[in-house]
């Protein structure tokens, strides 16, 4: 979870049992895009609303690449 938002109560590791899964394969699920397409958008500057799993995800996945 990021470190500027508290932790939601019984759902510390952002990922709670009723929630629809952050990705599917390699798309983000309610983005449209694939891990690699978030990422690309986001470096040129574009908003992308991502969870704050899937924002993770994103940026983990960008630093892997460098």
């Amino acid at each position: 979870m990021r470190s500027d938002k508290p932790p939601i109560p019984g759902c510390e590791n952002g990922v709670c049992g009723a929630d629809v899964p952050p990705l599917i394969g390699s798309v983000l699920t309610g983005v449209g895009m694939t891990v690699a397409q978030a990422a690309t958008a986001l470096e040129r500057g574009e908003r992308v609303a991502l969870t704050d799993v899937q924002e993770r995800i994103v940026h983990e996945w960008a630093a892997a690449r460098l």
